[in-house]
């Protein structure tokens, strides 16, 4: 709760700081916003290894291969990945740009999904064969 707040105030801060500075320096407002994102994931990325403990642990317990587990996390980061440097694009005023991020982001993901397809179809073979 207390990391959420502090995201959320340094959050506003620093778009609110962009925004005052976009109206005379637009480059400038551009990297205080990518400052402002990498400030928040950083202070996110201390949260990922109880994340990880907990994904291995449900992991341990369900019996399910690291190989259908990564799949399902490495497509959650390609999303909000992607979708950071959409809006980042956006913002500079690179709409087309920000839409091919997102499209590459989810070919990616769905590239990244493939092994749960295919462990899908042998199951479904196995039931129906």
């Amino acid at each position: 709760m207390d990391l959420a707040f502090k995201v959320a105030v340094g959050g506003v801060c620093a778009a609110l700081l962009a925004l005052v500075i976009r109206r005379h320096n637009a480059e400038l407002a551009l990297c205080l916003t990518m400052a402002g994102c990498a400030a928040v994931l950083a202070a996110v990325l201390g949260l990922a290894d109880g994340l990880r403990d907990a994904l291995a642990r449900a992991r341990e317990m369900s019996g399910l291969s690291s190989a259908l587990l990564s799949p399902v996390v490495k497509c959650a980061a390609i999303g909000v990945v992607c979708r950071i440097g959409s809006d980042a694009c956006r913002d500079s005023g690179s709409a087309a740009l920000g839409s091919a991020m997102e499209f590459a982001g989810a070919v990616a993901a769905l590239w990244v999904a493939l092994p749960l397809l295919s462990s899908l179809l042998d199951t479904v073979e196995g039931v129906v064969g």
